[in-house]
């Protein structure tokens, strides 16, 4: 299947030039329940692969589901800054296992960082940022921020895993987003509960794929 490129008419409620300054941002907070974390641990050990391939691969069957399939461009953050181009696609057009096998595949194919390009950032670390209380951030605030219209962070905490949505609130209405954070999980489960070892060997499908340029 040969997807065409989300285009910001597509991705945004609102089409603003620019970049969001500070005071344009905010932050719609979620975690994942126990039971999913455990899911999420144990479908890592099986699988073989690190949980921000299978978090990574939940996002690109989330946007499928949420704006439609199509490629997306997403900087991430996973050993090194670097863009891949997700081939966002329905359960009936790519399984979980196929999906993962294009996950590993390009992100084991980038080497070198490149700057931020695109619209979407991705990343899972180990520790929580320091973030306020209050969902819109004010301006004199040190912000996570890399200047993207959707930032997903992912951090792991103890024996919580939190998942922050910042976004540009010139360019999102929040329920977007709010339809982004409910079919996240939904996603996840597709992943830990579908796909199946060995990822690491080639696939048919190529659903991600490293961006030109960037390797």
């Amino acid at each position: 299947m040969s997807n065409s490129a989300i285009t910001t008419s597509r991705l945004f409620d609102h089409q603003v030039a620019g970049r969001p300054r500070p005071d344009d941002l905010a932050r719609i907070p979620a975690s994942l329940t126990s039971t999913l974390q455990a899911e999420l641990d144990g479908a890592r050990s099986y699988l073989g692969v690190p949980a921000e391939e299978i978090l990574l691969a939940a996002l690109s069957r989330t946007i499928a589901r949420t704006f439609g399939e199509a490629d997306l461009a997403v900087d991430v953050n996973a050993n090194g800054r670097f863009t891949v181009v997700l081939a966002c696609m329905a359960s009936r057009s790519a399984d979980a296992t196929e999906v993962l096998q294009g996950v590993h595949r390009s992100l084991a194919a980038a080497h070198h960082a490149a700057p931020p390009s695109s619209d979407v950032f991705f990343s899972y670390s180990g520790a929580v940022p320091e973030l306020l209380s209050d969902d819109v951030v004010p301006p004199h605030e040190v912000l996570p921020s890399l200047g993207h219209a959707l930032e997903i962070r992912v951090c792991r905490k103890a024996d919580s895993v939190q998942v922050d949505w910042w976004y540009d609130t010139r360019k999102f209405d929040r329920y977007t987003v709010e339809e982004l954070t409910e079919q996240f999980p939904l996603a996840l489960i597709d992943m830990t509960s579908d796909a199946l070892p060995p990822v690491r060997e080639p696939a048919n499908l190529a659903t991600v794929k490293v961006t030109a340029g960037t390797r």
